[in-house]
């Protein structure tokens, strides 16, 4: 597949995305269902949900019971009712105390910031001992996205092209710029002081087959975003 092809179905499905899936969710397929499934039976607390881009999971967060933060930078497009959101920079220090959250959500955020050992680092300053969080990165080690690689240089979900690497929307925010192999991520965490208990994968993608009928197992070969839920040392 040549760059011009790869530019141009990108560009495509980011089109689809942005102006037909308007109303719909920002993360991809049932990510949002993975995560809640890997909350690892936390009980209501004090929750974030980092990166929260328009508030559907801060609201299904907040119907489970929960006291939800949402921080977002495009503040402007997000839309839970009850539920107080933050702009804050998380390529920075948080604006939230030492050890002051009982649990947190940073789906779809890790691949948009500069330092992704520096988020896990504040993610762990802010969570009470033994506090969870559930991340997630774009598997760029899909059969897929060794494909793509091979053929063009590129992974799945990284593009060298502004309809990935710029959000069109917000200044504030960059595209997809970091990408992380699941060794790594628990290479960050482990170093974060985190343990990794248990990893999770989205539905699987395929040109054109919506993802509900997708036949492909959600799985390391296939999952197109990995899920993990971290668990701060004591």
């Amino acid at each position: 597949m040549t760059a011009l092809a790869l530019s141009y179905f990108e560009r495509a499905r980011t089109f689809a995305e942005t102006h037909l899936t308007r109303k719909g969710p920002r993360a991809y397929a049932d990510t949002h269902d993975v995560a809640l499934s890997l909350r690892g039976g936390a009980p209501p607390g004090r929750m974030l949900d980092l990166g929260a881009g328009r508030g559907e999971l801060s609201a299904k967060l907040r119907a489970l019971g929960h006291e939800v933060t949402a921080v977002e930078r495009y503040t402007e497009q997000f839309a839970a009712e009850g539920v107080r959101v933050v702009d804050a920079d998380l390529n920075a220090r948080w604006p939230f105390q030492d050890a002051s959250i009982d649990a947190a959500m940073a789906v779809e955020i890790l691949e948009h910031v500069e330092n992704p050992r520096l988020f896990l680092r504040e993610l762990a300053r802010v969570l009470k001992p033994r506090g969870v969080a559930v991340v997630s990165t774009p598997n760029i080690t899909t059969l897929l996205s060794k494909l793509l690689f091979l053929a063009a240089g590129q992974w799945d979900l990284f593009f060298d092209h502004p309809w990935r690497l710029r959000v069109p929307y917000s200044s504030a925010v960059q595209g997809h710029i970091t990408p992380l192999p699941a060794w790594l991520l628990r290479h960050h965490a482990g170093d974060a002081g985190f343990e990794v208990e248990a990893s999770s994968y989205s539905r699987a993608w395929i040109p054109l087959v919506p993802w509900k009928l997708n036949p492909l197992p959600h799985d390391a070969t296939f999952g197109r975003i990995l899920l993990v839920r971290l668990r701060k040392r004591a």
